[in-house]
C-alpha cells in the first residue's frame, strides 16, 4: 500500500489568513464542516463558497410547474437555476443567461452532473439586457428570475 504523504498547509502571517489559498479549512468542507456550518450560522458566506440567497421566498412566489419553461437571467453559481429545474420535475425547460466565460463553464458542469443537460437546460453566454432576443429564440418564457447585484465570483 502507498503511503499518502501529508502535505503542511500555506503558512500565512500574522493570527488569521487573508487570502482565499490560505483558508484551509474552505478548501476541506467535510473535514471541517462544523466550522462552515459556524460561519453559516452566523449570517455570513465561507470564503470559496456561494449561497444563493431567498430561494424558498423565490420559489414560493414563482410557483413553478412540471412541463413550464424558465428564464434565469442570471446564471452566476447556478443555485437559483438548480431549485428551479428541481421544480420542473424533468418536465419542460431553462434557459440561463451569464456573461462570464470562466463561471458560465464551471456552473454548466456542476449542473450536468447533478443530472441537469442539455435537453431540460440550455445556458448561453450572453448579458441579461438580450433577453428580448432569447425570449424570441425560446419561444417565450412562463416565469423569469433576475437576481441583479454584484457577482460574487
Amino acid at each position: 500500500m502507498e503511503e499518502k504523504i501529508h502535505k503542511r498547509r500555506v503558512h500565512y502571517s500574522g493570527t488569521h489568513p487573508k487570502r482565499f489559498e490560505e483558508k484551509y479549512k474552505e478548501h476541506d468542507p467535510e473535514k471541517y464542516a462544523d466550522t462552515i456550518e459556524k460561519v453559516i450560522s452566523k449570517g455570513s458566506t465561507p470564503a470559496g463558497m456561494h449561497i444563493s440567497i431567498c430561494v424558498n421566498e423565490i420559489l414560493d412566489f414563482l410557483q413553478i410547474q412540471p412541463g413550464q419553461q424558465g428564464l434565469d437571467a442570471t446564471l452566476g453559481y447556478g443555485g437559483h437555476t438548480r431549485r428551479m429545474l428541481e421544480q420542473l420535475h424533468g418536465e419542460g425547460h431553462m434557459y440561463a443567461l451569464d456573461v462570464d466565460p470562466i463561471e458560465i463553464v464551471k456552473t454548466k458542469q456542476r449542473l450536468a452532473e447533478a443530472g441537469y443537460g442539455e435537453d431540460i437546460l440550455t445556458i448561453k453566454q450572453t448579458n441579461f439586457r438580450n433577453i428580448d432576443q432569447v425570449a424570441e429564440e425560446a419561444g417565450g418564457f412562463d416565469f423569469i428570475l433576475a437576481d441583479l447585484g454584484v457577482s460574487s465570483m
